[in-house]
Parts: C-alpha cells; structure tokens; sequence
C-alpha cells in the first residue's frame, strides 16, 4: 500500500509566520520522498476541538511545488 504522508496546515503556516524555513524544507522533501515513491501527501486542518479533516490530497511534483511556493514566500 503507497504511503501517506500527513501535513498539519497550521505547523506550515506557524513555521512561515516565525520564518522557520528549515522545518518547511524538511517537510516538503519529505513529501517529495512519498510522491516519487508513489505515495501521496495530505494537507490536514486541525480544529480546536482536536478534530481533522483533508483540505488537499498532492499526488505529484507539481502540486507539491505550489504549496511549496505558497509557505516559502
């Protein structure tokens, strides 16, 4: 079964908001990892009452390079 790896929106958005690049480069060439190995990335919304939810499914390079861009600004 292909792997998942899931990425919590809000630790990306925290660790653009303190510019904590090295964690977001950590997390993306890790997804890169899965992706080239047929895997597959979830972005997951965590709400306050610890609950959630798949806001996006990346499946390929493309995809992964766009979110990249968007917490690299």
């Amino acid at each position: 079964m292909p792997e998942v790896f899931q990425i919590s929106k809000s630790d990306l958005a925290g660790a653009r908001d303190t510019g904590n690049r090295e964690f977001i480069e950590t997390v993306f060439t890790k997804a890169e990892g899965v992706i080239e190995a047929g895997g597959s990335v979830h972005l997951m919304q965590v709400f306050s009452d610890a609950s959630q939810e798949i806001t996006d499914i990346i499946d390929n390079l493309d995809q992964l390079a766009h979110f990249k861009t968007i917490y690299l600004r």
